[in-house]
């Protein structure tokens, strides 16, 4: 991967893991759904996302889509170390293997 792409990709990743953290924080401090629409934490959650995704489009231009979009997987890479540190809900050693292996089919698809 060119490193001027990681400028995009590696921020993008991270927004979009910090945005499901975010949201998740959100439904939970609503208590029903429908209140965390108002709730600040799921809107700066969305604002994440759309972050991510405007950071997203300089790597998905510059990849086949197949390629591209499997990379996205390693958010869920994120949302596991984030979940544990910033929430200390923290995966069991399958659930771990799990990540792994998203990680290790990132790595298979990125080569060209």
């Amino acid at each position: 991967m060119a490193g001027g792409i990681l400028v995009y990709l590696a921020p993008s990743l991270f927004l979009g893991a910090l945005g499901h953290l975010l949201v998740k924080e959100g439904v939970t401090r609503a208590g029903a759904w429908t209140a965390a629409f108002f709730q600040p934490l799921l809107i700066l959650g969305v604002l994440c996302y759309f972050a991510s995704m405007a950071l997203w489009l300089p790597f998905l231009q510059s990849r086949p889509v197949a390629q591209a979009v499997p990379v996205a997987g390693l958010t869920y890479v994120l949302v596991a170390l984030l979940s544990g540190l910033g929430r200390g809900e923290w995966l069991t050693l399958p659930q771990w293997g799990g990540v792994v292996l998203v990680a290790a089919g990132v790595w298979l698809l990125s080569y060209r």
